[in-house]
């Protein structure tokens, strides 16, 4: 095998690891989403990490691609994929599919992320609502204990 023809090999291999690792993110995504409508909070724990660890696999496949392009004299611009993957049927259907998942995943990332944007703005709600009649805005003081001063109804004694 010449160098230019392993180098095509690990070009398509990157491809082919950079199309798993975005279809787990997709599906991870997903995951976070019914998680965000469940409210469930370990889980969301737990898909931030997944989420964290997939980006940062695909930022290195995506360096290690650009290396073997630039290996293989094609450069290390967005062009370069391109010119690569137009030479090989296999390298163009991996590219495609890839780029179909990434829009994909792109899209549910921002619902996902109005869907955030939406549950923290109903907890900012509450929070404000339980402080509103407090002096001190906060629900404890420093020491533990309430700091929610309520005075008696107009009429009601107090002893």
């Amino acid at each position: 095998m010449t160098s230019t023809s392993a180098n095509s090999e690990a070009i398509l291999q990157c491809l082919k690891a950079e199309k798993e690792a975005m279809t787990a993110l997709a599906d991870l995504l997903k995951e976070e989403q019914a998680a965000l409508v469940e409210g469930d909070v370990v889980r969301l724990n737990q898909t931030s990490v997944q989420k964290n660890d997939l980006v940062r696999q695909l930022a290195d496949f995506d360096k290690l691609r650009h290396s073997h392009l630039k290996q293989q004299g094609f450069g290390e611009d967005a062009d370069s994929t391109l010119n690569f993957v137009r030479q090989s049927p296999e390298a163009q259907s991996l590219w495609d599919s890839l780029l179909t998942l990434t829009a994909q995943a792109k899209e549910d990332n921002k619902t996902n992320g109005l869907m955030i944007t939406r549950r923290l703005s109903q907890n900012q709600t509450a929070l404000s609502a339980f402080q509103q009649g407090t002096t001190t805005g906060s629900l404890y003081g420093p020491d533990g204990q309430s700091s929610i001063r309520t005075t008696p109804a107009k009429g009601l004694i107090v002893r």
